[in-house]
């Protein structure tokens, strides 16, 4: 893997966020895999959309119906987003978590919110994971799993439907 380096990341707000990290960041909104899911350039099974977010099933999930949650808008991580949009942030994952709950018919759900490579932040776009958890998982973590394309958008449709019953 070779030796880690630390990275700068200059933020909005003139913050520097230092990263150890084995890999330089992505570069911004043209190299980022969410932001290609925003433009359509990229295949996801979206489960939720409005003016300024964008939800979708992650493609290696801990569990059926585990969800992300995005600003639209790049930035790598929460410190680039105003308090308000935080706040948006979470009232829409909030909001999908409900829905992500009753599809898969979850006895809990995970918020999870990494930011910088020490974090486990994989993609460098703010996302929040919406991770539904059932009785038998409960005060761990399972492993990420893998389901069929069929089965990813059954998954989809059930959130789907349970978001327009709302």
């Amino acid at each position: 893997m070779g030796e880690a380096k630390v990275y700068v990341t200059r933020l909005r707000n003139q913050v520097d966020l230092r990263r150890l990290a084995f890999t330089k960041p992505t570069g911004g909104a043209e190299n980022c895999i969410f932001c290609q899911i925003v433009s359509r350039r990229s295949p996801s099974n979206v489960v939720y959309e409005d003016e300024r977010h964008i939800a979708f099933l992650d493609i290696y999930p801990f569990s059926r119906g585990h969800t992300l949650v995005c600003p639209k808008e790049h930035g790598e991580t929460i410190w680039d987003m105003g308090e308000t949009d935080i706040a948006e942030l979470f009232q829409v994952a909030s909001k999908v978590s409900k829905a992500v709950v009753a599809a898969v018919q979850a006895d809990g759900f995970r918020f999870v919110q990494n930011n910088g490579e020490a974090a486990n932040q994989v993609v460098a776009h703010v996302h929040v994971h919406v991770i539904p958890v059932k009785m038998e998982d409960r005060g761990r973590f399972t492993d990420r799993k893998r389901f069929t394309p069929d089965e990813m958008e059954e998954t989809a449709r059930l959130i789907r439907s349970e978001l327009a019953d709302n």
